[in-house]
Formats: structure tokens, C-alpha cells, sequence
């Protein structure tokens, strides 16, 4: 790993202004030579933290924090060093990438952000321009999205044909680096081509505010309708929160922050004035991304779109922040909004109304058992998701609290849970269970719990067992869990015991070919990066399947090799049957 010179460091803590740094944080008043203000690391109703600016250095007296700009950026916004010199270097235009020793991974990092930045410049000159960005800005305006707003979020054009390659020649971005960084692919039988054509594009920065990757989102028919750069070493849609990078320190001061899905969601509610929003990029919210958000954080609102599938979304989101130690709560949108829609056709006093209703994740539960009938075995299935949950939190004094809200909720005993909870294992995600039975969506849908597993005291969610076999569906949830896996086992797994397998529509044969084309060449890809590069050989059908696959909501750390076995040997039955 490269490292800076000593000198380097010193240059930056020299050139960073100290008291206008703090002053963005600190209201600062004049004391002598220093400046003086209310501590931002205690509470304190006496001003004793002060700055001292020739020797570039804060000290509070009360809780005896000090040190310089570097530790001073690193304590108020939770950075790690790197991240904090970064930010710092920017700011007095400093390219830190001069001064590292040679380092292949270190230089190549830089090279990545160096390209996407560029691209991002090119992008948004082509998003200004009054011919090239015209009809995208019309879309959005036309919408009910302002100007200014859609300026703040650095938002560009990607047009078609070879636009970008041009451009990317012009400003020094090569060829190879572009297709390293995910800008431009090749295939064989045809020269490069722009990965992102005639779409809006969405610039993800990380938190030193570099250009990692993008979104891009088309404004016409077809599918997909958004595509987000593929995960590399420097870029993981998994670790990176869309807006995270200018929201995160009104998130650090209201320790609370807004979760929505999309892109536009966050600037629909930037424009409501909510400014403590981040999006998830095109994921099922991450460990690593609830971890992120734990670094300013306390709470979480989920604000997910009010259909079926934003509903079960958020359950999962609920069980992602919990586990990491945030508190988290469900606003509810009305039936068939998201919330780019409610700001926009309603304002930004219902979106207020939505957020004050806001209710707790067992609450959410509870309330949403309560619409599915309020039976027997919905209130069954309620329990084991919410027992599910409690077993992830990693705080003992909050799980029994909660352990003791859930028995209120749903009238058992405390005992009863707790015996209960005894046998879960702790702080791991749900059980793998097939896409349409997770409790907010499952009750309504099956009317049953999942499947107990013989033998053991608590119930074990399943694949069910229909009496006909619908193998449309199973087959969607298998490749579903192996295109979502990262590491490549859940193909290779496919692989090797359904080789043989007959599919029952084109794209999913389709789909299955591609899986077995990557698993023999074993490529440095993941299996979704493989099947995305390779997608535009394929018609429209073919990638409406595979983006319906990609938006399902798979636990990150769910059961995949049991999910992969147990589709296999039930499709391998209903086989057997058929040819009986």
C-alpha cells in the first residue's frame, strides 16, 4: 500500500484554513489572536473549545479534545485518515496521487476515479448543452423537478454512438482505462462501445466526494430502466450510499437518516427540503451500507414505495439496520406511490405527514399481520419474522426490550419468546425463503408460515411444496440467488448438477447458458457482471427477465447453496413426475 511523505501531510495541515474549517461546524467568535465556540464533540452551555490558528491547532477545555485538521475532520464526521486527507487535499487542489510511492493497486485506484471524474465533467457538459441535454432536462422538468435542485446533484447526459469514446480521448482517458473503469466495453465481433448511452446520469461519489461509479436511468421505453457501473475493486454498489457524501453531516446532526431506493427519490425529497436523505444504488440495503450510515447515524426511516415489493424491501431494510445497531422505523407511503411521486403531486407537507407517521419495525409487522387477515397462522408468521430480527440485534439490552414489545404486539409472554429466541442463532440475516414469502407480502399471498424442519423446536423457513409444481417460478428464484452471488459458488453449483436441466422459457434458458459459460472460463467477473457485459447480444424479453432477477431482494447472507440445492432437486422431481 503506497503512503504519503511526512512532508505532504504537514502541507496539507499548513494550507487547510483551521478556522474556517471549524467554522462550518462551530459557530466561531473572536478571542484575541484565537477564536472560541461551543465544543462540538460535548454538550456545553460556556464556550471552551478553542482554535488557535497560528499554530493551526483546536483544543476544548472541557472535554479535552485537541489536535489539528486532519483529527479535527476525521472526529466531527467519523473519516478514516485517508478519507480525511482526501478531502482536505481537494480543497486546496491538491492531486495526492504525485506524491504516493509506486504502487500498482494504488495507482490504479486513482486512475479509476480520474476517469469517472472526467466522464462525469463530460456527462454534465452534455447535460448543459442546449441541444445534446435538452430532452433530458425536459423530462425531468416536465416531472415536477426543478432546475437548481437537479444542478446540485451534479445530474448529466450520456448520448449515444461513439459521443463518449471522443470525448474521452480528448481529455486523456484511454481507451483501456475507460473499459477498466467501467465507462466503455468491448465484445468480440464489434469495436468499444460506451457502456451508458441516452440515459440521465447519476454521478456516486464516495465519502471523499470522488466519482466511484454511476446510474444511469433511460427517459424512453425499454429495459433496464436504470444501469448502474459494474462493481470493481474501487467501485461496490453495496458499500457506496447514493448522496451519502453531501447529506452526511445534517444525517451526523439530526442522527437521524431518510432511506429511499431510488435517485430521484433523494432529489424529489431534497426539493421537499428533507436533507438528511441517502438512496441505496440499485440494491437491497447492505450491512456494509448500514454500517456507513451507523458512522453519523442513531436511526433509521425507511421510505420505500408503497407497492407489494416496497414493502417487503423494507422489512429487509429494517433487518439490515437493526443488526448493525441502528434503531429503525417504517414510513408508509400511500398504495402505489413512491416518493418521487408524493412530493411531486403532493408537496412537501404530505411528505412531512408521511414521516411523522413513521412507526417502529415491529410495529410495521404487526400492523401489516393485522391487514393480511390477523389469523392464526399470519400472527405465526409474524412472530418468527420478528424473532428472526431480534436474534440479529447485537445489543442484549435492546433485544429484550424489543423481545418484550413483540410479546405485547401479539399477545404472548415474554417467557414464550424468549425460549424462543434461545435456539435462533444471533446476528445473522433471515433464512433464504423464496421471493414471494417474506411476512409483509407472504401472509397476504400464502396464507401459511413456512415449513417447520423436522426435529427441531423452532420453525425453519422453506421452499414450498405445491401439489402443482410452478416451474416458472422456481426456476426465476434459483437463478435469481445465483446471479446475485458474488462469489461465483451458487453458478458453479448450478453448473455442475443442472447441466441437463430443460427450461421452461427462452430466457431463462438463456439466462442458464451464459451461467455455464461463465463457470467454464472462470473469468475474474462476477456472474452478473459476465451476464451484464454480455447482455446486448440478447433480445428485450431477455433483459427484462434478467432485471427482474437482479431487482429481487436476496439476503445478503442468506442460505444460497441450500436455496440453489433445494430448487434443483425440487425442479429434478417435477421432472421425473412429468415423465412418469
Amino acid at each position: 500500500m503506497a503512503v504519503l511523505p511526512p512532508e505532504i501531510i504537514a502541507r496539507v495541515k499548513e494550507e487547510t484554513d483551521l478556522v474556517e474549517l471549524v467554522g462550518r461546524y462551530v459557530r466561531l467568535q473572536p478571542a484575541g489572536v484565537n477564536w472560541k465556540g461551543l465544543c462540538p464533540f460535548h454538550q456545553e452551555k460556556t464556550p471552551s473549545f478553542h482554535v488557535h490558528p497560528g499554530r493551526q491547532t483546536y483544543k476544548c477545555f472541557g472535554c479535552g479534545e485537541g489536535g489539528d485538521a486532519i483529527s479535527f475532520l476525521m472526529a466531527v464526521e467519523n473519516l478514516t485518515f485517508p478519507e480525511a486527507m482526501e478531502t482536505l487535499a481537494r480543497a486546496i487542489d491538491l492531486d495526492l496521487a504525485k506524491f504516493l510511492q509506486p504502487g500498482e493497486d494504488e495507482g490504479e485506484k486513482r486512475a479509476h476515479f480520474r476517469a469517472n471524474e472526467t466522464a462525469c465533467d463530460i456527462f454534465r457538459n452534455a447535460w448543459q448543452d442546449a441541444h445534446l441535454g435538452a430532452k433530458a432536462r425536459d423530462y425531468l422538468t416536465g416531472r415536477g423537478f426543478h432546475l437548481e435542485v437537479l444542478d446540485r446533484f451534479d445530474l448529466g447526459w450520456a448520448p449515444g454512438g461513439d459521443w463518449l469514446l471522443k470525448q474521452l480521448a480528448q481529455r486523456g482517458v484511454t481507451e483501456d482505462l475507460a473499459v477498466r473503469a467501467g465507462l466503455v466495453r468491448r465484445q468480440d465481433g464489434r469495436g468499444p462501445f460506451a457502456y451508458f448511452r441516452d440515459r440521465i446520469m447519476f454521478p456516486i461519489r464516495n465519502i471523499a466526494r470522488q466519482v466511484a461509479g454511476f446510474g444511469g436511468r433511460l427517459i424512453v421505453p425499454g429495459e433496464p430502466k436504470y444501469l448502474n457501473s459494474a462493481d470493481s475493486p474501487h467501485f461496490s454498489k453495496g458499500k457506496l450510499l447514493y448522496g451519502f457524501d453531501s447529506t452526511r453531516m445534517v444525517i451526523a446532526r439530526a442522527r437521524t437518516a431518510v432511506l429511499v431506493e431510488g435517485y430521484l427519490d433523494l432529489i424529489a425529497l431534497a426539493q421537499a427540503g428533507v436533507a438528511n436523505a441517502v438512496a441505496t444504488c440499485g440494491t437491497a440495503l447492505t450491512p456494509d451500507q448500514a454500517r456507513l450510515l451507523r458512522r453519523g447515524a442513531r436511526q433509521v426511516v425507511v421510505l420505500f414505495d408503497g407497492d407489494q415489493a416496497g414493502r417487503k424491501a423494507a422489512v429487509r431494510a429494517c433487518h439490515t439496520c437493526l443488526a448493525a445497531g441502528l434503531e429503525a422505523k417504517v414510513a408508509t407511503l400511500p398504495r402505489g406511490l413512491d416518493p418521487a411521486d408524493l412530493v411531486i403531486q403532493q408537496g412537501a407537507a404530505a411528505l412531512q405527514a408521511v414521516l411523522a407517521a413513521a412507526v417502529g419495525y415491529l410495529a410495521f409487522v404487526r400492523d401489516a399481520v393485522a391487514q393480511a387477515g390477523d389469523d392464526r397462522l399470519a400472527l405465526e408468521k409474524g412472530v418468527h419474522q420478528v424473532l428472526s430480527t431480534i436474534a440479529a440485534v447485537p445489543d442484549a439490552i435492546r433485544r429484550e426490550y424489543m423481545l418484550r414489545e413483540a410479546a405485547d404486539l401479539f399477545d404472548l409472554t415474554p417467557d414464550l419468546l424468549r425460549s424462543s429466541l434461545a435456539g435462533m442463532p444471533g446476528g445473522v440475516a433471515p433464512p433464504a425463503v423464496a421471493a414471494d414469502q417474506t411476512v409483509v407480502a407472504g401472509v397476504a399471498e400464502t396464507g401459511r408460515p413456512p415449513a417447520a424442519a423436522a426435529g427441531t423446536a423452532t420453525p425453519r423457513p422453506s421452499f414450498r411444496t405445491l401439489t402443482t409444481l410452478h416451474r416458472e417460478h422456481v426456476e426465476s428464484v434459483l437463478l435469481a440467488h445465483v446471479l446475485q452471488d458474488g462469489s461465483g459458488a451458487a453458478a458453479r453449483l448450478l453448473a455442475e448438477l443442472g447441466a441437463d436441466l430443460p427450461w421452461s422459457t427462452p430466457q431463462a434458458a438463456a439466462l442458464a447458458a451464459e451461467l455455464a459459460a461463465w463457470a467454464a472460463t472462470a473469468p475474474q467477473q462476477t456472474p452478473r457482471d459476465f451476464v451484464e457485459q454480455r447482455w446486448h447480444e440478447q433480445d428485450n424479453a431477455y433483459r427484462a427477465y434478467v432485471t427482474d432477477l437482479l431487482a429481487r431482494n436476496i439476503p445478503p447472507r442468506g442460505e444460497t447453496e441450500r436455496a440453489v440445492r433445494e430448487s434443483l432437486q425440487r425442479l429434478r422431481g417435477d421432472r421425473r413426475a412429468q415423465l412418469s
